[in-house]
């Protein structure tokens, strides 16, 4: 099973850099939009939509990586002040919840992209393209990281060094 934890890290990394180039194409499409409107007086029907599109992966392939390194942003006051045979089951608790909200919101929005997908829904820009090309990545991120959840809860969360691809 060490291999499908090692293929699991290595395809979150992966998405993780989709992510990053998700940033990036949202940067260069508002850059060359400003240069053609105010340079060239040229202004382009497509660098929006494109950026906007861009939105969705954005997020949705970063947020695994965040769940695979525990890095999502936390309120803990309270757990801290607990006392440690409170505050494991507390964590353990929240990990399965975690898990189980995202696991069945990646069944639900699967649900839906597959519905887009089915009926044909388009987006409503000046450039249309089918829905579900952008939902996808919403069940993706979130089944992603209900399962990264779940090895967390399991105590299975073998982690992989982005710089040298390494198992610790």
């Amino acid at each position: 099973m060490d291999w499908l934890y090692r293929f699991h890290d290595r395809v979150t990394v992966a998405g993780f850099a989709g992510g990053a180039a998700s940033v990036a194409l949202i940067a260069v499409c508002f850059w060359y939009e400003v240069i053609a409107r105010y340079f060239f007086n040229a202004p382009t029907p497509w660098a929006y939509d494109v950026a906007s599109f861009a939105l969705c992966p954005t997020i949705f392939l970063s947020v695994p990586e965040m769940a695979r390194r525990n890095a999502h942003v936390t309120v803990s006051y309270l757990a801290d002040t607990l006392p440690a045979q409170v505050r494991m089951p507390l964590s353990s608790a929240v990990l399965l919840a975690a898990a189980v909200i995202c696991l069945v919101g990646a069944w639900i929005t699967g649900a839906e992209t597959w519905r887009q997908y089915l009926r044909g829904v388009e987006t409503i820009t000046a450039i249309p393209i089918s829905k579900w090309w952008i939902s996808i990545f919403i069940p993706y991120g979130l089944l992603n990281s209900g399962l990264h959840f779940l090895r967390q809860f399991a105590g299975i969360a073998p982690t992989i060094s982005i710089e040298h691809g390494v198992s610790s």
